[in-house]
């Protein structure tokens, strides 16, 4: 299928992507360890803007003192007991894979934890394939929704895994609408390089998905970042492509590159990230602790879009 979706017709930026949510069904959100401010913040907006319903798993009496603090109405959320962060992670995957939730959102948990329950053989939420996180990062000078990967699970992906990692983006946009994303497998030069294994990667990956190997995308590599984003950039250094200029997705080399790249977009342009996991069950969303409670509306926002 062709790339028969506009840029301008996809999401350009989160106020777009929570006003679609709000008319999806309504879902069941499932919180491990929910006795944090921010969090019971998020849900709190989650439930105002009629997105979700709640189900808050840990300690209870820390869970009422912080929904007192934010005004979070407990009288129709679901209040489950479990005393400690590794209890709690287990109870909510549980309750997600056995039907009884929609989405499992990260609380006041360490990743390692909750991540351990997710991939459980028995119980967790884990498809074939490996997991990996997905950053969405709104930058107003694109214009566009962007979506960088890996930068927050796997540490050093050989090729197999990296060929995972774009098919997992690229799985989460298609459910987000994105018709056939361009996908820029990134590196620091645009030719391949045999002393740069990224680029002899970049450019094996944009092979494999010609042959079919990755499926429902356009992907091109090696790219710079420059070229990757940037039109006028692509144009200037003479760089033509389908994805030069226009990429939707951006695969990074290893888990370091993505947490910078990330993390600048921030700091640097003050642009917005939410996080999403892609290659699970059931969407999962795993912000940062250092996230606003707005960032993790939008994370639960594009995880309610998900599971439609």
């Amino acid at each position: 299928m062709g790339y028969t979706v506009e840029v301008k017709d996809l999401f350009s930026d989160f106020d777009e992507l929570l006003n679609a949510a709000k008319k999806a069904a309504v879902k069941r959100l499932v919180v491990a360890a929910a006795g944090e401010k921010e969090v019971l913040k998020a849900v709190k907006l989650a439930i105002e803007e009629g997105l979700v319903e709640a189900t808050l798993v840990g300690a209870v009496a820390e869970i009422k003192a912080q929904a007192a603090e934010v005004g979070l109405d407990l009288s129709e959320v679901e209040l489950v007991s479990s005393q400690s962060q590794a209890a709690a992670s287990k109870r909510a995957v549980k309750l997600v894979s056995e039907g009884s939730g929609d989405i499992l959102m990260k609380g006041l948990v360490d990743t390692s934890l909750l991540m351990k329950e997710v991939l459980n053989e028995e119980y967790g939420l884990r498809q074939e394939q490996l997991i990996s996180h997905i950053a969405m990062v709104e930058a107003e000078s694109l214009g566009r929704l962007v979506f960088i990967s890996d930068g927050g699970m796997n540490l050093k992906p050989e090729l197999k895994e990296k060929q995972q990692i774009i098919q997992n983006a690229v799985d989460v946009t298609a459910k987000l609408g994105w018709d056939e994303p361009k996908v820029a497998v990134l590196a620091a030069v645009e030719k391949v390089n045999p002393q740069m294994p990224e680029t002899v990667e970049a450019a094996a990956l944009a092979k494999m998905a010609q042959r079919g190997q990755i499926t429902g995308a356009l992907v091109e590599g090696p790219l710079a970042i420059d070229i990757a984003l940037s039109k006028e950039a692509a144009k200037m250094k003479g760089v033509e492509g389908q994805v030069a200029g226009q990429a939707d997705i951006l695969i990074v080399p290893e888990i370091v590159a993505g947490n910078i790249l990330g993390k600048s977009t921030i700091y640097f342009a003050e642009a917005r990230i939410a996080a999403l996991i892609g290659g699970t069950t059931q969407p999962v969303v795993l912000t940062s602790r250092a996230n606003t409670a707005q960032i993790k509306l939008i994370s639960i926002a594009a995880t309610v879009l998900m599971s439609e």
